[in-house]
């Protein structure tokens, strides 16, 4: 939940965990890192707009901005919802992932997928809210989404030093993005090792495609309809 994410971001900041160097530079612009670790089986939620180029060119930036704040404010109360910690804002692209190992959301014998099913909740449910968040351009449309969630292992830490940034990296990570870019509206398009995780528990799968990823050759992946 979002105190969870508050609790890991503050312990970061103030945790120093030294540099592991066998010949330390001297380098002025060198210093410890805050906070690093890597976690397993981590799912991960990338969300961005359909045709946002297109809304931002045709409306004055402060609308963008009502519309955008509109939207990640319902998306932050979702992800406290579903206990999941929301990562980051790019443009239009809204990040967010399952990260804590020790909340009530997890059990150590199940691999993430407990964590997994929140992902695939909180998921369904910001497709559901886009309906309720009408275009600038077009006070009859409402904003269509893609939707894209991968599980894997990543490493994360705390970057920076005048602004300290909490941050996320690794193949799950680009991977993710890449399952939410070749995405549908409306949709979620999720891999086969999230496919395969949730298993059983979600049986409305529309189909399974196979999907070129840079870097890592052709994939299988999976789409749902949250709305049916």
């Amino acid at each position: 939940n979002r105190q969870n994410s508050s609790d890991l971001l503050t312990c970061a900041v103030t945790t120093e965990v030294p540099m592991n160097m066998e010949n330390p530079q001297s380098d002025v612009y060198s210093s410890p890192v805050l906070y690093a670790e890597e976690k397993h089986n981590v799912s991960i939620v990338f969300v961005d707009i359909v045709g946002f180029s297109r809304i931002a060119a045709g409306v004055t930036p402060l609308k963008v901005m009502d519309m955008l704040q509109n939207l990640f404010s319902r998306f932050d109360l979702l992800c406290e919802k579903h206990g999941v910690q929301k990562l980051d804002t790019v443009g239009d692209a809204y990040i967010a992932c399952a990260l804590d190992d020790d909340d009530e959301n997890n059990r150590e014998d199940d691999n993430g997928k407990s964590r997994a099913l929140c992902c695939l909740n909180l998921a369904k449910d910001m497709v559901k809210e886009s309906f309720k968040v009408m275009a600038p351009t077009d006070p009859e449309e409402h904003l269509k989404i893609r939707v894209g969630i991968h599980v894997g292992d990543l490493s994360c830490g705390v970057l920076g030093q005048s602004v300290p940034k909490f941050s996320v990296f690794g193949d799950a990570v680009n991977l993710a993005a890449r399952m939410e870019q070749t995405s549908m509206p409306m949709r979620i398009h999720v891999s086969k090792q999230f496919h395969d995780l949730i298993g059983e528990d979600e049986t409305r799968w529309e189909e399974s495609k196979i999907t070129s990823v840079k870097n890592m050759g052709e994939v299988e992946t999976w789409i749902l309809d949250p709305v049916y």
